[in-house]
């Protein structure tokens, strides 16, 4: 039998677990058993002579994921840093910072790499003030552990050296969280949504435009149980219709055997104008929701008809830009309101260039349709993420230690690292304020890899070289860690203690990270680093209160309303927590629903605003005060589109959490030829001369990346896909414009943000070309993996 791609994968996957199962890699008896919980569940590690032999998903995971089991793997990956780094010019003095992610590093001791942190940052703040001190971001995917969060203690420590420029904003959902609190009140998107048990019991259709949680909730902010899967397939069992609105035939869609509806990218937002407009025109939309629990519908409205731009919204209008045929439109427009109908999105849809208007349309079709607050009807703007609906057990968290306070007041939106680095003294406009970049000397990266994160790749990378100094603590040789000055071989989450909780609505459990394994070669606790640092300047007791990481975990745990003693919860590994009462039953919006006065939204109407005087009051041309579709600069019809023909698309991996376990076998699997895939129609492929596995070089005017063919028919024509987090891999990186040959797709995506607005990503509104890869240097592969140590 002959197996396509993606069931060769899915096979090569179930091995994969299998093995791990598998009583041949059990020792004997006198196996150490530890406990532990990460992003990919909670587990148990068998441990032999100090070493890990065996992972094996905790009895309450109830779906375990592949992801869980490559976690063995990179802790013992080759490409694990060993020892305190500095890039020998650095170090030497003669700093060729041109030469950052090309030169070859020096072992140092770890008294001698602490000094020469300590020294950069007092030249830094002595010099150019402590402004100039930039940390990276703010994410905390590297473990859900609450002691060891590196972003915070960095945070802290930084903060009490006198300060730092921060990000303000939200690099995942950057968007839709600054334009929902004008819309609904509310980020929404991270809020608190209507219970499963409800929406099992009332939904009868979901509208789902490039969700797909069989994917997405592998994975979890905190720790996962995995309970979503059974609730998606409970539903699809009960008769629920799922339709999935994507320019992909995503995992979902198969598992449920939803209606897809391919659509082209970046360009959702007419389809749903549309929709409202075929609701208000066929006078089906809830006239009593809008004049009740909505400001501003009129002022749409003439938007939507055309009497404001002369362009009538309608679904003829809509299927010339985004491709779904004019019935399809006008077909799910009157069955959403035939049926009790969620409309959720995913996050992908608002990293676009005026990404802005996607979640407020969503919202518009919401209102019209006109059952938001009823039970299995309205919004549900995080199917996706982190157990959203699950039942909540009123436990509360354990608290992280605390960043402290900041007293440097400059913010910059989390999307623009690379301009911030390359234009000191440029004012930009955001959320109604404007705002001024620094000019940064110092970067410092813990728990996080910029490189690969952020957009347009080589930009950035300009950016950095800039800078007087880069620091990073990091387990691995990631491209972050090879592009900086001074690196530190940080533990990974294995190699201590620590605590955390799952679900992340549900906290349905708290888990006792315990350490599994002795830090290996020289590898060090961020917090320890941060306490070194800071009793070099003379803060340690401020940095610590006097306590040992023991000591706060313990604390951290006393502020869970838990009446299992800390002893033990940590002999057991970890504590459940039933659901609260009534909390099965909860239906977002219902008060609001219920009582629009006394319950009012957090708008200054208290109502849903479909027009936002407060929006309209910035002058923002590229965020008017309504919903609104704004052709974008590089999509398909602009002129780009003649160089570059195809739209690019980068969703999150199956195989890895955004670039973590990209050094695992797991990825090496999934990859062709040791490079990313690019996911092509077969039409396309076919019309190229592109058959399966072929290398291909993907290009536009940012840079230039190889990628392995995977050629499919669940891609709509003019749509490529290669998902994000390859470690980037220059193939000459003495070229500050390299083509990368690990398929980073990173390099080709744009930096323009969304609109002055939200200053947000819109790495999917891109545009590229194909064409033969050509001869690749082959020694030059080593950089994927591998650094030089001098």
């Amino acid at each position: 039998m002959l197996l396509n791609r993606r069931q060769f994968i899915r096979m090569a996957a179930a091995t994969f677990a299998a093995i791990a199962y598998s009583p041949e890699v059990l020792a004997s008896e006198g196996d150490r058993v530890i406990t532990h919980a990460t992003h990919m569940g909670p587990l148990k590690a068998y441990v032999r002579n100090g070493k890990i032999v065996k992972i094996e998903a905790m009895g309450m995971d109830m779906d375990p994921v592949d992801l869980l089991y490559a976690l063995k793997d990179v802790t013992y990956s080759p490409n694990r840093i060993k020892h305190p780094c500095v890039r020998k010019s650095y170090l030497d003095g003669s700093d060729k910072r041109h030469l950052r992610g090309a030169e070859e590093f020096v072992r140092v001791s770890w008294d001698e790499a602490l000094d020469l942190v300590a020294e950069s940052l007092i030249k830094t703040r002595e010099e150019y003030g402590n402004e100039s001190i930039f940390k990276t971001t703010y994410a905390r995917w590297s473990h859900p552990g609450r002691i060891h969060q590196a972003s915070s203690l960095q945070a802290r420590m930084l903060g009490l050296f006198g300060g730092f420029t921060d990000i303000v904003g939200d690099y995942s959902a950057g968007a839709a969280t600054r334009i929902l609190p004008y819309v609904v009140g509310d980020m929404e998107v991270y809020s608190r949504q209507t219970a499963r048990d409800v929406v099992l019991e009332n939904t009868e259709l979901i509208l789902m435009w490039g969700t797909d949680p069989f994917k997405t909730e592998k994975v979890d902010y905190h720790v996962p149980i995995h309970s979503d899967f059974e609730w998606f397939r409970a539903m699809r069992d009960k008769g629920v219709k799922f339709v999935t609105i994507d320019p992909l035939k995503s995992k979902t869609c198969r598992e449920l055997g939803s209606e897809w509806v391919p659509i082209r990218a970046a360009s959702d937002v007419p389809m749903i104008l549309a929709m409202c407009y075929t609701l208000y025109i066929e006078g089906l939309y809830n006239k009593e929701f809008i004049e009740k629990y909505t400001v501003g519908f009129y002022t749409f409205l003439k938007y939507l008809t055309g009497e404001k731009d002369g362009v009538v919204k309608d679904a003829a209008w809509a299927e010339k830009i985004c491709g779904v045929p004019a019935d399809k439109i006008k077909e799910l427009a009157r069955m959403s309101v035939k049926h009790r109908t969620l409309v959720t999105g995913s996050w992908a849809c608002q990293r676009i260039q005026n990404g802005e208007q996607f979640h407020w349309s969503l919202v518009a079709l919401g209102s019209m349709i006109g059952q938001i607050g009823l039970p299995g009807g309205g919004l549900y703007l995080n199917m996706a993420y982190c157990t959203a609906g699950a039942p909540y057990s009123g436990a509360g968290i354990p608290i992280m230690v605390s960043q402290g306070g900041n007293p440097v007041q400059t913010l910059i939106p989390a999307s623009r690292m690379a301009e911030l680095l390359l234009n000191p003294g440029k004012t930009i406009e955001y959320n109604g304020k404007r705002l001024t970049y620094p000019n940064i000397k110092l970067i410092y990266s813990a728990g996080v890899t910029p490189i690969g994160h952020q957009p347009d790749v080589n930009k950035l990378i300009k950016g950095v070289r800039k800078a007087d100094t880069v620091i990073t603590h990091e387990p691995w040789w990631t491209p972050t860690a090879k592009y900086s000055d001074i690196v530190l071989p940080a533990t990974t989450s294995f190699e201590r203690n620590d605590l955390t909780f799952g679900s992340s609505y549900g906290v349905e459990y708290v888990f006792a990270m315990k350490q599994i394994i002795s830090p290996l070669f020289e590898a060090r606790n961020d917090y320890d680093i941060f306490r070194d640092l800071s009793a070099k300047f003379g803060f340690e007791k401020e940095f610590t209160k006097g306590r040992s990481i023991d000591e706060w975990i313990e604390w951290s745990y006393s502020k869970v309303r838990a009446e299992v003693s800390f002893a033990d919860f940590w002999d057991k590994g970890y504590v459940h927590f039933p659901p609260l009462k009534g909390s099965r039953d909860f239906v977002r919006h219902a008060d609001f629903r219920n009582d629009p006065v006394k319950k009012h939204l957090r708008t200054p109407s208290g109502k849903i605003e479909l027009f936002s005087e407060k929006i309209a009051s910035f002058g923002y041309r590229d965020c008017p005060g309504h919903p609104a579709w704004i052709e974008p600069s590089e999509g398909i019809g602009s002129y780009l589109s003649r160089k570059y023909p195809f739209q690019l698309i980068s969703p999150h991996p199956e195989h890895r959490l955004h670039s973590q376990l990209d050094n695992s076998d797991l990825s090496k699997k999934y990859k062709i030829s040791g490079r990313e895939p690019i996911h092509i129609n077969t039409e396309d492929a076919s019309r190229m001369g592109l058959k399966e596995g072929d290398l291909v070089e993907v290009y536009n005017n940012r840079g230039k990346v190889i990628a392995g063919t995977h050629v499919s028919d669940g891609i709509i024509k003019g749509v490529v896909a290669i998902e994000e987090g390859a470690w980037f891999a220059a193939e000459d990186p003495a070229d500050s414009n390299s083509r990368c040959i690990s398929g980073q797709v990173n390099v080709l995506t744009s930096d323009r943000p969304t609109s002055r607005l939200a200053q947000a990503i819109s790495a999917n509104s891109c545009l590229v070309a194909i064409r033969c890869c050509g001869k690749i240097k082959s020694e030059s592969f080593s950089q994927i993996n591998y650094c030089q140590i001098h």
